[in-house]
């Protein structure tokens, strides 16, 4: 049995990690040291290796902790009507548009860019836990509301996809290049409640 981590751990691996972020941002993963980032996090070296077994897992982590940020849960009950089951799309879109348009949250998107070539590990790990998540997610709402007739035949992989594709398209993007409009809750909302609207014609019985 695995034992829990207690509050010094805790409070350990954050001060690592935050001081890790902020040092790849400053100086680029390649550009940042284990010994910088213990500095930073004033802590030395060996603990700094009790928490992370490397320079590579810290950055793992940095990313799956941003990552959390733009997760809307999906957790209430299986919608029972179809009016529920837009609302809960509509909910969940609006959550992901701005969590992925956090500015922590874009500064991870531009750090995994850059070190994408040499690391392409750190890439999967932001493409497994963040797209493929929110595709699960909504996955599973979608095989619940198919199961209880409120969605057509059809996979709702297939239709998952869609919807998230009609949600963010090439958001993240414009975001990156500094394109892009501020996101806020109406924005974000508008784009959902669109996005929901577009399933519910295609799919809804």
């Amino acid at each position: 049995m695995t034992t829990p981590p207690n509050s010094d751990e805790l409070n350990r691996r954050t001060r690592i990690l935050q001081a890790a972020f902020g040092l790849f941002m400053e100086r680029g993963y390649a550009g940042t040291s284990t010994l910088a980032i213990a500095s930073a996090a004033k802590l030395s070296k060996r603990d700094l290796y009790a928490e992370f077994a490397g320079k590579r897992e810290i950055m793992m982590a940095c990313v799956q902790q941003r990552v959390v940020q733009f997760q809307a849960p999906l957790t209430q009950p299986s919608p029972r009507t179809q009016a529920e089951l837009a609302g809960m799309l509509i909910r969940y879109g609006v959550g992901l548009r701005l969590g992925v348009t956090d500015p922590k949250v874009i500064a991870t998107f531009r750090l995994v860019l850059q070190e994408a070539g040499s690391s392409p590990e750190i890439a999967q790990a932001l493409r497994s836990e963040g797209r493929m998540a929110s595709v699960r997610a909504v996955v599973d709402l979608m095989a619940a509301a198919q199961g209880k007739g409120l969605l057509g035949e059809g996979p709702v992989g297939l239709m998952a996809e869609q919807f998230l594709s009609l949600l963010v398209g090439d958001l993240i993007l414009q975001h990156l290049l500094g394109t892009a409009p501020a996101e806020d809750a109406a924005l974000a909302r508008e784009h959902a409640e669109r996005a929901a609207a577009a399933i519910m014609r295609l799919y809804g019985v």
